[in-house]
């Protein structure tokens, strides 16, 4: 019995948070319900009701200006997301840059991209701003569009 106390306390805690925020995806429940904002790591699959997953599958441009140095223009990171329905497979494509597409409509679904991170930094050494793929995450909202 306190062990099934534990775990309903511990379940909860993992599911609690105001909507404000995006947790990991580790911390999320397997499946997840829509409406709120979601962290997913590259290469991580978002589970969500109803059948339906995301999986960041690809990182297709960030041309972000670098924390510090004076651009231009802000540039753009694109990420390519695969949609998996109980009606099939897809892709769509969301921008961080306002100007373009930051989100898409899928099946009955719609999905945003709220942030994109890490931010480019330039390291002082190298001045590069070179970020490993795997350190990729971004912050999708998805919900159920209402036909």
């Amino acid at each position: 019995m306190r062990a099934s106390i534990s775990l309903l306390l511990l379940t909860l805690t993992a599911c609690g948070g105001s909507g404000d925020s995006a947790e990991p995806l580790a911390n999320y429940p397997v499946e997840l319900q829509f409406g709120n904002d979601y962290t997913i790591g590259f290469g991580e699959t978002l589970n969500l009701a109803q059948g339906v997953s995301l999986e960041f599958t690809t990182l297709a441009e960030d041309s972000r200006c670098a924390t510090g140095v004076q651009c231009v223009s802000e540039g753009n990171a694109r990420i390519i997301l695969t949609t998996m329905t109980p009606r099939g497979n897809g892709s769509v494509e969301l921008n961080t840059n306002a100007q373009l597409a930051t989100s898409a409509l899928f099946d009955f679904y719609d999905v945003e991209l709220r942030k994109l991170e890490p931010y480019p930094t330039v390291n002082p050494q190298t001045g590069s701003t070179a970020i490993p793929i795997s350190s990729y995450e971004a912050t999708v909202h998805v919900d159920r569009v209402v036909n």
